[in-house]
C-alpha cells in the first residue's frame, strides 16, 4: 500500500538506490509510475506493505517500507530488486554498484568509481570536507543527518586512510 514519502515513519527502513547519471524527465516518470504501481500492490507472505519511494537530485532513488504496519520479508525484498533491474534496463542506468561514489562539486553532484575518487583525493581535487553521499543507511531520520556528509565522516573514508 502506497504513503506519500513525507507520510513514511522516521523509523521506517529504507534502501537508497544511487544511479550512475542523471535520470531525465522521461525516466523519472517511469521510474515513478512504476514503483508508484509496485508500492501500491508490495507485499510480504501476503500482507500489504506500507510503502513509498522518493527521488532525489534526479540521482538518488530512495525506497521505504514501515516495518510497524507489517513486517518485510526476504521475498518482499526480492520483489523490490527485481523492479529495479527492470528499471536499470529500461532506462539504461545502474543503480546496483555499491563502489559508485557520489559527491557534491558546488551545486552540481558528480559520480564517479572508487578508484578514481581516491585519486581525486590524493591529487587534491577533492578534500575531506568534500560532502559525499552515504548510501547506506537504514531509516528514513538518517536521511536527514547521515545522508550528506563530509568525506572525513563517510564511509568512505576507510578507502583513502
Amino acid at each position: 500500500m502506497y504513503a506519500p514519502f513525507n507520510e513514511m515513519k522516521d523509523s521506517s527502513r529504507i534502501w537508497i538506490f544511487q544511479s550512475d547519471k542523471t535520470l531525465n524527465d522521461a525516466d523519472l516518470d517511469k521510474i515513478s509510475e512504476k514503483l508508484y504501481n509496485f508500492c501500491q500492490n508490495w507485499t510480504a507472505h501476503g500482507k500489504p506493505l506500507l510503502a513509498s519511494f522518493a527521488i532525489f537530485f534526479d540521482r538518488f532513488i530512495v525506497l521505504a517500507v514501515d516495518e510497524s504496519f507489517n513486517q518485510l520479508s526476504g521475498c518482499a525484498i526480492d520483489a523490490s530488486v527485481r523492479v529495479l533491474n527492470q528499471l536499470e534496463k529500461e532506462c539504461e542506468i545502474i543503480l546496483f554498484d555499491r563502489f559508485q561514489v557520489a559527491y557534491r562539486n558546488g551545486n552540481a553532484i558528480l559520480g564517479c568509481n572508487l578508484q578514481t575518487f581516491k585519486r581525486l583525493i590524493k591529487d587534491g581535487e577533492i578534500g575531506l570536507e568534500t560532502l559525499v553521499f552515504n548510501n547506506v543507511l537504514h531509516t528514513k531520520k538518517d536521511l536527514e543527518s547521515k545522508w550528506i556528509v563530509p568525506v572525513k565522516n563517510s564511509w568512505h573514508f576507510q578507502y583513502i586512510k
